[in-house]
């Protein structure tokens, strides 16, 4: 496992998606620097809607939906036409299989865009940590929007995980609704929801020097 306090928040990001040894590491798209490579074509996002799910109803797991507003570089202007990926493990904290190891198409993953208002929302099951494995459980989540490349966020955390210890808090960020550590709350309907704002980042801080 690697040491948190050694490494910067770019690093982190990098670690933490594919930090199980006992699964494959994350292939496909590169996402550092300022010119990278992005995960899907523009065609692929010119019918995205908003909201999406990313379940069926027969999908083993707590049904879980989030959603929130993506904001400019301001953290106040709503940003249109932005689009989050997330992908996650599913209720036994594996990922499907996949050919290549590339865990962003594993079964329960999916895309949404903004309109003018930039809200998103997905409908998924809570995610289950790596068997064996102390890293709490998470989605995984990558952000572009016009003029910026596509690049990785924090990844959504949930409070109450046993394994999200100090040093994963402080690698955290965000506070308030732009938290990436998430408070859930259980409707009466049996839904946990959960709400987190995202925040454009200017590629100057983002992105890793070479």
């Amino acid at each position: 496992m690697f040491e948190l306090n050694q490494i910067d928040r770019r690093s982190f990001l990098k670690q933490f998606s594919s930090a199980v040894v006992l699964l494959p590491a994350i292939a496909g798209p590169t996402l550092v620097g300022c010119k990278r490579q992005s995960a899907f074509a523009a065609d692929d996002t010119v019918n995205l809607s908003w909201k999406t799910t990313l379940v069926s109803d027969k999908e083993l797991g707590d049904p879980l939906i989030i959603s929130g507003t993506i904001y400019g570089v301001d953290g106040k202007t709503p940003a249109e036409s932005a689009v989050l990926w997330v992908y996650q493990t599913d209720a036994t904290g594996k990922y499907s299989p996949s050919p290549d190891g590339n865990h962003r198409y594993t079964k329960i993953h999916g895309q949404m865009k903004t309109g003018p208002d930039g809200r998103y929302e997905f409908r998924t099951i809570k995610p289950m940590p790596y068997p064996g494995n102390t890293v709490p459980a998470h989605i995984h989540a990558s952000l572009s929007a016009p003029g910026f490349q596509e690049y990785w966020i924090d990844n959504y955390l949930f409070e109450g995980d046993p394994f999200i210890t100090e040093q994963v808090r402080k690698q955290s960020h965000g506070e308030g609704s732009f938290a990436s550590i998430l408070t859930l709350t259980r409707g009466s309907d049996g839904v946990l929801r959960g709400r987190r704002d995202i925040q454009l980042e200017r590629c100057a801080e983002r992105c890793v020097k070479h």
